[in-house]
């Protein structure tokens, strides 16, 4: 018994403790990444068209795409009343006119008025058709996805960019076809989210604020910090997208706070939304759409992906706050099913 009483104050001794208490953090991460790499998977839903969830436009940021737009300023109503004509989404049709003419500013809209790259049957569908005015363009615009969609039964953007941008086409030697599906996504977006032909799948009062869906690349909980490299609670999820990814609000509610710089306390640029008993934040954002008291919509594009503040990669920092304390977010939104385009 004399024999091992040594160890006991050897085991006490303050660098062994320090040894074992690295010893078990080391263990605890390692255990930690395991089931976290294995809860992404599972998180990883397929993305799809944001869609509005009541069916309505959201006139006040559709109409807001239109300032500063080139040829197509000022000239939100006139989609509107098209597209009200011939039957068509405002917002798809919006959306596909702003891919094909680098909103509003390509030579083919500028010299020709003309706004979704309508050919000319007169020149065997060789050149692009020319109109007198951009009203005329639009008007040829909303009658040719009439067509598309209601006669063809095109109703939803892959389909609709079969017909439009057809990969593999002789056309396309260098495939930017494979780039119209994911753009007019991101245009419907921005425009607030189709109208018709979708279904918002909500469950209960949550949607995730990015339309590319779900890929966690940090988890809610302590970490070891990866620009300070100390351990501290990360307060919030971090979500994976691309710089300029529209970033959406995930319920409905009033802006209480959006950031005018690119730092603002390590989250950059952001915005915070009350929703009642609740409030979201959505940090390193790369622009703000929205400003302080204003109402925003669930879906509204409140601004987009980037990586300001402190940030080492682009990226959505999703915090829920409820009582003034910092919540896992994930347990809100992952029942919610992304749009199928």
């Amino acid at each position: 018994m004399k024999k091992l009483l040594w160890i006991v104050p050897v085991l006490a001794s303050p660098g062994l403790l320090l040894l074992f208490s690295i010893l078990a953090l080391f263990l605890f991460f390692a255990v930690f990444i395991i089931f976290t790499e294995e809860d992404d998977g599972r998180w990883n839903f397929a993305g799809g068209a944001v869609c509005r969830p009541a069916g309505e436009i959201s006139e006040e940021l559709f109409s807001s795409q239109f300032i500063n737009a080139g040829k197509f300023t000022g000239k939100g109503s006139v989609f509107i009343e098209v597209a009200d004509k011939y039957g068509i989404d405002p917002v798809l049709m919006a959306a596909v006119a702003f891919h094909e003419t680098g909103s509003g500013t390509s030579a083919a809209v500028m010299l020709k008025n003309n706004p979704g790259g309508l050919m000319d049957p007169a020149t065997g569908s060789r050149f692009l058709f020319s109109f007198a005015t951009i009203e005329e363009g639009i008007e040829a615009m909303g009658k040719t996805l009439h067509n598309r969609i209601i006669k063809d039964g095109l109703i939803t953007i892959s389909d609709l960019g079969s017909a439009y941008a057809p990969i593999g086409a002789d056309n396309d030697p260098t495939g930017l076809n494979k780039h119209w599906v994911p753009a007019v996504t991101k245009f419907v977006a921005q425009f607030g989210g189709l109208t018709m032909n979708c279904e918002a799948h909500v469950v209960g009062d949550w949607m995730i604020p990015l339309m590319s869906g779900i890929r966690i690349t940090s988890p809610f909980g302590y970490r070891i910090h990866p620009v300070y490299g100390d351990l501290r609670l990360h307060t919030g999820v971090d979500l994976a997208c691309t710089n300029g990814d529209p970033i959406l609000a995930a319920q409905s509610g009033n802006v209480i706070f959006a950031s005018g710089n690119g730092w603002s306390n390590g989250y950059g640029l952001h915005v915070m939304i009350n929703h009642g008993e609740v409030t979201t934040l959505y940090a390193h954002m790369n622009s703000v759409k929205v400003s302080i008291n204003n109402t925003v919509s669930q879906g509204d594009v409140i601004g987009t992906c980037g990586s300001t503040g402190t940030s080492t990669g682009n990226h959505l920092h999703f915090e829920i706050i409820r009582a003034g304390v910092r919540e896992d977010p994930m347990p809100y939104i992952t029942e919610y099913q992304p749009v199928v385009d």
